[in-house]
């Protein structure tokens, strides 16, 4: 067996799902497993959100080690069931350790949507949100305007490479400035508070908290911490925006809001 592509292809695949917002004790697990392949009792595997150590040794070969730092997450479900899917099969025999590396590797290069699709889907949550939080036409109309703001001002902070926390922060206080402008200059039936709620709605950080909150019951205190501490910060960029934004109206709109 070639040892040192069996743990490339475990830290790919622990990569991959990393990569696309899956648990830390997951992809701990994973790496591990296609590990345990080689018949070695030395599989050190340690993951945070943010990098994988990986470990082979034995008696028989010279240890092998890998660091792979992971810099960019995002949440893509589609990526985590296939690496598992991919070292299921691995593990259970029926692909061999070459074919799967294979896979993997296309897997990294596969754009499962399209970017349009994706920024048509974040326009079409937010007035969806505010249905669901009991929005009327014009309430909604205003919902997916500013559902089309982020979608633009997501677009120019990543080529202006802006931290995400402070576009957060950004988005929300022009929102906020905006939302409450049209509500009042235009004397509309509109409840402010249900057209920021259902635009910000794509921007909670759900998957973070979630993950944080597994990865400690499962034990992985940094990475819980780590995740729960990003979400935290997510949620207070949000909320110090909208309540600069909201402040700022105040300030402009003469104390109508």
């Amino acid at each position: 067996m070639n040892y040192k592509l069996l743990v490339d292809t475990a830290v790919l695949a622990g990569e991959i799902m990393l990569r696309s917002g899956a648990e830390t004790y997951r992809v701990e697990d994973t790496i591990y497993r296609i590990l345990k392949t080689s018949g070695f009792d030395r599989c050190d595997v340690f993951v945070v959100s943010t990098g994988i150590i990986v470990t082979l040794a034995d008696s028989s070969i010279d240890a092998i080690s890998q660091v792979r730092r992971v810099a960019e997450r995002q949440t893509d479900l589609g990526n985590i069931y296939y690496a598992n899917d991919i070292s299921r099969k691995l593990c259970s025999g029926e692909i061999d350790l070459e074919t799967a590396n294979e896979k993997l590797s296309e897997l990294t290069k596969t754009v499962r949507y399209p970017v349009w699709l994706a920024y048509l889907c974040l326009i079409i949550a937010a007035p969806g949100f505010a249905i669901l939080l009991g929005a009327n036409f014009i309430e909604c109309f205003l919902a997916m305007w500013n559902g089309i703001f982020i979608m633009v001002s997501n677009i120019m902070s990543k080529r202006l490479k802006i931290n995400r926390f402070v576009t957060n922060m950004m988005i929300c206080a022009v929102m906020a400035i905006s939302t409450t402008g049209i509500v009042n200059l235009f004397h509309l039936n509109a409840e402010m508070e249900l057209i920021i709620a259902g635009a910000i709605m794509p921007l909670l950080p759900g998957v973070a908290l979630t993950n944080g909150i597994r990865d400690t019951l499962q034990g992985d205190y940094v990475s819980g911490a780590a995740r729960l501490v990003e979400a935290f910060v997510t949620a207070a960029s949000l909320a110090v925006g909208i309540g600069a934004g909201l402040a700022l109206a105040k300030v402009l709109l003469g104390g109508i809001v």
